[in-house]
């Protein structure tokens, strides 16, 4: 048992070589080193980061249907932390040749942690509209800043997120610079996000769209957070028809049949909502922090 494990964890022999050196057949050789690892004679360890994280990102893949990617380690910066392996996953992925995506403070990151030259000639699209009062960079850092550094082009967003009158929303989207930057990301080959909270702490707050008591109103009224500025329940569903004739954003009903989606969280407080885009189908991988992982696998522990 010894020397069959021996040639063939250490000298990388095969088993048909093993059986011929020892006098053996190959599937005696099999058998032996099969043996060898159930008592312990042979111990296997993964020297990779990502093995710490493997476990819990197959409980999700079983529990919401979708790939998920777990940043390993202690960071203390969860958001810098998944916008650097979500650099990565762009990077890593071929044919990224068009990209749609929101903005705020993890697009930000990503932006910042994207290298420049990351790609060659992507159109980048904004998925819903952004600030429109001077001193915030929010949006040309997530949209601008990607395009800039994979020397490519940005068609922004010429709209607020939310406008005040009900009214003047379905005028807006039906604007042909509107429709064309959507459509645009719509037929991206990946649209990648954040979705936010319902919190005095969202972007949509900090950026004016919304009051501390309006956000609270949208809680009340069902809201686990925002996915491209739709606010939505816990099944993914919009809370209000009124709020989402004011949001001018690519509509949720288009998200679900992009090519590509990737939601990026390193916020426990992002958990639900994540759990909620999953659920419908508006997200086909996660990339977040081992907190909101956590999180993420305690909410669906808790519904059982």
């Amino acid at each position: 048992m010894f020397e069959a494990a021996y040639l063939y964890y250490m000298e990388g022999l095969t088993q048909q070589a093993i059986g011929t050196k020892l006098g053996y057949t190959r599937w005696t050789i099999g058998r032996l080193i099969d043996e060898a690892r159930e008592i312990g004679l042979v111990s296997i360890t993964i020297n990779h980061p990502r093995a710490q994280t493997h476990h819990i990102e197959q409980q999700i893949i079983g529990e919401l249907g979708v790939q998920a990617i777990v940043v390993p380690g202690n960071n203390t910066d969860g958001v810098a932390a998944v916008a650097r392996t979500a650099a990565k996953y762009l990077v890593g992925r071929t044919a990224v040749r068009s990209l749609g995506i929101s903005w705020g403070r993890t697009m930000t990151a990503l932006a910042g942690a994207l290298n420049e030259g990351w790609t060659t000639g992507v159109v980048v699209y904004q998925t819903n509209g952004g600030p429109t009062h001077a001193g915030d960079n929010e949006v040309f850092s997530s949209v601008s800043a990607i395009a800039h550094k994979g020397k490519g082009t940005a068609h922004t967003l010429p709209a607020p997120a939310l406008v005040g009158n009900p009214d003047l929303g379905p005028h807006l989207m039906a604007e042909q610079s509107v429709i064309r930057v959507l459509s645009g990301a719509h037929s991206a080959d990946a649209i990648i996000y954040s979705p936010g909270t319902v919190t005095k702490d969202s972007v949509l707050v900090k950026s004016g769209f919304l009051t501390p008591q309006q956000i609270e109103r949208t809680r009340a009224m069902g809201a686990v957070g925002d996915i491209l500025s739709h606010f939505v329940d816990a099944n993914g569903e919009p809370i209000s028809a009124e709020l989402e004739r004011r949001t001018i954003a690519l509509p949720l009903s288009r998200l679900a049949t992009a090519k590509h989606k990737v939601a990026v969280a390193g916020e426990p407080a992002k958990a639900e909502v994540l759990v909620a885009g999953a659920r419908a189908g508006l997200a086909d991988v996660m990339i977040i922090d081992i907190p909101t992982a956590e999180r993420v696998l305690a909410l669906i522990s808790k519904e059982k």
